[in-house]
């Protein structure tokens, strides 16, 4: 039996969500699976892993995420390293017998995406691509709402991954801004999560009928020394250039005939990191921003000319209700809780022996898909039809 030690490799900030949310849920699965516990922190940065690990309460650290895969204890592993790492650490923790969930993006293009879903179907373990946004409750709601026909055919979509912490050109420069290791930029980074959302809500993407791509801060200086996330550090005097996107739009058609407006940036001032979503159907419209977490808004087609949106806020009958320490009517959902809410999916498909299916492998290869679609149509100013491998 696979044993239930949990492993997070990547000690930065997205590493930390994932403790959060393994955190929350170890004692609801404690009798489902054995010794489940959090094992081992692993980071290059030995300070980083021992301070996750003092804060969340792991037993031990490591520096080399092949030491973790080689841990008979640890059955577990979250995959929270640059998006260069995912592949080549998520095909090892697949041949190693572990359960993986690994942060989006699945790979830098579809192929590799590819080769890590084969991988997935050949192993006996459970497998998943970070989605989290699936998991807030109002965009689960849309979801099965639109799969209800309450808003009727689909029409049209817009959806818009929108932040701000590559606007100031005092950043350091870092993998994220290197084609090389982060692939495409606010594509990749942010665009994956609109597009799985796009796909969640709307059905599969057929075609890029054309996609644009803009680079706003061409360079920017290297840090003086070790840099986390999107923090301000020293700058030293050395540049370097920015060679990926900092905001990247597309218009999509979809295979049921809706069609998409998509925008991903990490540029938009005063966004902050937001997530809008507004969808219109023969029979009505909904639309969604993570900037009112606790509510989306429903208007229904009346005939008269002028159908209002309704405002239906966050109720014990949303979906995760059920996982919420309070599950009270218009009570926010905070980012870190719908991280708890993706763990426990993955964890329950571990105790069932289950595939997951809300944010699977195959979600990750399928965005892939799309993703690369959209660069190639902003590249050669030409429609794109995207390409989606056999399942």
């Amino acid at each position: 039996m696979t044993q239930s030690a949990i492993a997070v490799i990547g000690a930065g900030m997205i590493g930390a969500a994932h403790a959060f949310g393994y955190k929350v849920n170890i004692d609801r699965f404690s009798s489902r699976l054995d010794r489940l516990r959090l094992k081992t922190v692993c980071d290059g940065n030995g300070e980083l892993a021992a301070s996750m690990a003092a804060s969340w309460g792991f037993e031990t650290v490591a520096a080399d995420w092949k030491d973790v895969l080689d841990d008979p204890e640890i059955g577990i592993v979250s995959i929270c390293l640059p998006n260069f790492l995912h592949a080549e650490v998520t095909l090892a923790a697949l041949a190693a017998g572990k359960h993986v969930i690994c942060e989006k993006p699945l790979a830098l293009d579809a192929t590799t995406a590819g080769n890590i879903y084969a991988a997935s179907k050949a192993a006996s373990t459970v497998s998943a691509t970070v989605f989290n946004y699936r998991r807030i409750p109002a965009v689960a709601a849309i979801q099965r709402l639109i799969g209800n026909g309450e808003i009727g055919d689909l029409v049209n979509a817009l959806v818009q991954y929108e932040s701000e912490y590559a606007a100031d050109p005092d950043l350091p420069h870092s993998w994220r801004y290197e084609r090389d290791r982060a692939g495409p930029g606010a594509l990749l980074d942010l665009g994956t999560h609109a597009v799985d959302v796009a796909r969640f809500l709307c059905g599969e993407v057929e075609e890029i009928a054309g996609a644009i791509a803009t680079i706003s801060v061409k360079q920017r200086f290297l840090p003086a020394g070790a840099s986390i996330g999107h923090n301000h550090v020293e700058l030293s005097t050395e540049s370097r250039p920015v060679d990926n996107d900092d905001v990247m739009s597309a218009l999509l058609r979809f295979r049921n005939g809706c069609q998409g407006t998509f925008l991903a940036s990490r540029v938009a001032v005063g966004m902050g990191n937001s997530l809008t979503i507004a969808i219109t159907g023969t029979k009505g419209a909904v639309r969604y921003s993570s900037r009112l977490p606790a509510q989306y808004e429903i208007a229904r087609f009346d005939g008269s000319g002028q159908s209002p949106f309704a405002i239906v806020a966050n109720s014990p009958a949303l979906p995760f209700a059920r996982l919420l320490p309070v599950p009270h009517d218009g009570v926010a959902i905070g980012y870190a809780e719908v991280f708890g809410f993706m763990i426990h999916e993955f964890l329950d498909a571990i105790a069932k022996g289950e595939p997951m299916t809300n944010g699977s492998i195959l979600d990750g290869l399928r965005a892939s898909e799309i993703l690369d679609a959209i660069q190639q149509a902003a590249d050669t100013n030409q429609p794109t039809t995207v390409k989606h491998a056999a399942a």
